[in-house]
């Protein structure tokens, strides 16, 4: 699939806006394991009211659609599904909800390079490194379980804002279903294999803005569990630790590899015995990206988002914020061919 051009005015191949359908129909390669929850997205077909029955919530929900609708110049989701992303973390209070929004689009209009702006293929390869994915089942407390395998990463290869989109990538999916915005996500971080190398991620900048960016989640209960730890790994939390939000040291819990403390969190249903629980031996990783890779055209469709302008906006008006994407993205281009020529030779 050829890349999608972004940051362009409108066309008329471009709209409407897609819409999100909930659909009771699962794919066939995930639907033994997955939630019972989990809504299909089929887009570009017009989309089943959430709440039909609470006049309350869909009121509240056409009140910040309408808020997100007149907020800027640029072109923003509104589908039910999305905004009530923002509105249950926000326990339905539309202003909070709204500010959060703002929020997080002004960050994505201020780095663009750390939010996901390509087809859905295009990250194929670095999704088959197995970096980091979703699994199948939940955690005792009925929470999606999102593994980091660190020691996966290759630092000659990516770069912070390529983990930046996986993240992205893979939340999307996760929080698409109501189950787990109510309930949360865990975060199983294993350090295992980790590389001292791994340090010139830690940067001021790159933590300033991963976690603005965390903080900025909607989500209400989003956990870290940390396993494998190492006394190297102590070393980079000791630098790490005071550039961090509150929010996130207090959901930080350390396990190292005492698989007892680590179940008492999440269980061990949805765990494999790399990690002394019960499912399987180890992770079926063709099955469990395929739940993104099923869902290619629901990603292609958000790219125009919040890099798109409407139709009768000036392009000119934002000259120098499609300057500097531009030239961003050519900076990450001409990077990522030094170091393909640095690992060939």
């Amino acid at each position: 699939m050829p890349e999608i051009e972004v940051l362009q005015p409108s066309t008329p191949a471009l709209q409407p806006a897609p819409s999100v359908k909930m659909s009771s129909a699962t794919s066939s390669s995930h639907k033994s394991n997955t939630s019972s929850s989990k809504p299909v997205l089929e887009l570009d077909q017009p989309p089943p009211p959430l709440f039909a029955d609470d006049e309350k919530k869909s009121s509240k929900i056409q009140e910040l659609r309408k808020l997100i609708e007149n907020c800027d110049d640029f072109i923003r989701r509104n589908d039910d599904l999305f905004l009530v992303r923002f509105l249950h973390c926000c326990d339905w209070n539309v202003d909070a909800a709204y500010q959060r929004m703002i929020k997080l689009f002004k960050l994505k209009h201020d780095h663009p390079d750390w939010f996901v702006d390509k087809p859905l293929l295009h990250y194929e390869g670095i999704l088959k490194r197995n970096i980091k994915f979703a699994l199948d089942k939940r955690d005792k407390n009925g929470r999606r379980i999102f593994v980091s395998k660190m020691g996966n990463m290759d630092i000659n290869t990516f770069a912070a804002t390529d983990l930046a989109h996986l993240d992205e990538l893979w939340f999307e999916l996760m929080l698409n279903e109501l189950e787990t915005q109510k309930n949360g996500i865990s975060c199983l971080i294993d350090m295992s294999g980790y590389s001292i190398r791994s340090m010139r991620y830690l940067t001021p900048t790159n933590i300033r803005i991963a976690t603005q960016k965390a903080d900025l989640m909607p989500l209400k209960h989003m956990e870290f569990h940390v396993v494998n730890s190492s006394a190297f790994m102590n070393a980079a939390v000791a630098i790490l630790y005071p550039m961090l939000s509150k929010q996130i040291k207090d959901s930080v819990h350390f396990h190292y590899s005492n698989w007892d403390s680590l179940h008492a969190q999440l269980g061990k249903d949805a765990l494999p015995a790399e990690y002394g629980g019960t499912n399987g031996e180890t992770f079926d990783y063709d099955m469990l990206n395929r739940q993104l890779l099923d869902m290619e055209h629901h990603y292609d469709s958000l790219v125009r988002f919040g890099y798109e302008l409407k139709p009768h906006v000036d392009p000119s008006k934002y000259a120098k914020f499609f300057r500097n994407v531009d030239k961003i993205k050519g900076n990450k281009r001409k990077n990522k061919s030094k170091k393909n020529e640095d690992v060939e030779e």
